[in-house]
């Protein structure tokens, strides 16, 4: 049965109040300091750190919700950092592949150059608007982009690189100053770099397999969804959404990480984790699935406090023995 939302307004000064009547410990914080605590988070995302604590609320104070909230905002910064160091490592290879299969800077432009109709989304196109910039301030060192947009045509790189070519869609609405390869893919997201890599097709080479098969996979279908994962972990913590007790996107493991599965759970954290060493080419260090928690607590959790591991740990990690 579908319901209507009915929609609620939370008072602060009650709602604490309810989770003393529920059993939470007291808090160190004076009274006024805790709302304003509470308030800079906010009520609905700390209700959703509350929730983890629901079994045993009498073992626990509101304070340890709060160093639960704070742990996993360093968990959100130690794994967006992981995710900027595989989006780089990405484009990296990309621009490397590509470059090999052809001279054409401008060949993303070509039609042929995508299995599918293709166009470039107007997110990943707006930096090369031509814009007439007023005050504009003399810098030592330009942004490559400015450098780019200042020196460069686009009417005289199509004629010498895309003349009588069937191009994909390009944007009418705005002057965009379309720049080589190697520029735009520096400056795209990680969400148009994904889309980009799926369709892409350089002389009958499938960029997403080539790239797969640099990253040791050789089913480029598996690939996009570590690829597709990474995304969603990253967008995640870039919108510093809650993390440590999401569910995540599946992918399918192989090797080492198949018999892992055996004690880890594909949808949480740990596996999230050990798929993302997987893309960093570091998963040849862990050996089993203790030595992948180990090093999970080192790298993501930042020696917190030792109660508050193991209830984080307890959470994300091992199926029952």
């Amino acid at each position: 049965m579908i319901l209507e939302y009915s929609y609620k307004r939370l008072n602060l000064d009650s709602y604490i109040e309810l989770l003393y009547k529920e059993g939470f410990q007291k808090s160190k914080y004076e009274y006024d300091q805790l709302k304003e605590i509470i308030e800079e988070i906010g009520i609905f995302r700390f209700k959703g750190y509350v929730k983890a604590f629901r079994k045993d609320v009498s073992e626990y104070s509101i304070d340890d919700v709060l160093e639960l909230y704070n742990l996993d905002r360093q968990i959100s910064i130690n794994l967006f950092k992981s995710t900027s160091q595989i989006e780089i490592k990405l484009k990296t290879y990309l621009i490397e592949i590509a470059y090999s299969l052809t001279d054409n800077p401008f060949f993303y432009l070509l039609k042929d150059s995508y299995v599918d109709n293709f166009k470039l989304s107007d997110e990943s196109i707006y930096d090369w608007e031509v814009k007439k910039l007023k005050n504009k301030k003399n810098e030592i060192y330009l942004h490559y982009r400015d450098y780019y947009l200042g020196k460069y045509d686009f009417n005289s790189n199509k004629e010498k690189y895309l003349k009588d070519k069937i191009l994909i869609n390009l944007n009418s609405n705005m002057n965009i100053n379309y720049p080589p390869f190697h520029y735009f893919i520096e400056n795209v997201t990680l969400g148009s770099l994904i889309n980009i890599i799926s369709k892409l097709n350089i002389n009958d080479n499938s960029i997403i397999k080539l790239l797969a098969n640099r990253f040791g996979m050789y089913d480029k279908d598996v690939f996009l969804n570590y690829l597709l994962r990474l995304k969603e972990l990253r967008n995640r913590c870039a919108h510093n959404g809650r993390l440590f007790n999401r569910n995540y996107r599946g992918v399918k493991a192989y090797g080492l990480h198949k018999n892992f599965r055996k004690d880890i759970y594909e949808h949480k954290l740990l596996d999230v984790y050990f798929s993302m060493q997987i893309l960093l080419e570091k998963h040849y260090k862990i050996k089993d699935t203790k030595n992948l928690e180990e090093l999970f607590v080192n790298d993501i959790l930042n020696n917190c406090d030792k109660k508050l591991e193991d209830f984080v740990m307890n959470i994300i990690k091992i199926k029952t023995r």
